[in-house]
């Protein structure tokens, strides 16, 4: 009787640790429509932020306080969905470089250049 209560409970600790592991290797499930709706949110934010952009590197981010500073807007005849790609890409260097300053207790990783000329 012992022995077959000590088997079961190694089984089933055999069993739950699996579980675990199997839950942890695959984590959350994302549905292909939900993916597309959340990646559509952050690249129209990332890129709208990416306009003010001026430098990004070592851990810290440089902006403008003027939008004007960085390439001009794309023409109108985008595809729907579509954004600057020029703006997206300061904008993604400069969450990368955020979350460095981040991950290396920067003390201000965002710093103020100025205002520049706007755009002719």
């Amino acid at each position: 009787m012992k022995s077959s209560l000590i088997r079961s409970l190694a089984i089933f600790v055999a069993g739950a640790g699996s579980a675990t592991v199997v839950a942890g290797l695959y984590g959350t499930e994302m549905e292909t429509p939900v993916f597309h709706e959340r990646l559509a949110k952050v690249l129209v934010e990332v890129e709208a932020l990416g306009a003010f952009v001026g430098i990004a590197d070592d851990g810290r981010v440089g902006i403008y306080t003027v939008a004007a500073c960085g390439p001009p807007p794309p023409p109108p005849i985008m595809p729907a969905g579509a954004v600057d790609a020029r703006n997206l890409a300061k904008g993604a260097q400069a969450m990368v470089q955020f979350n460095l300053g981040l991950i290396h207790g920067e003390e201000q990783p965002i710093y103020v250049l100025g205002k520049c000329k706007p755009r002719a």
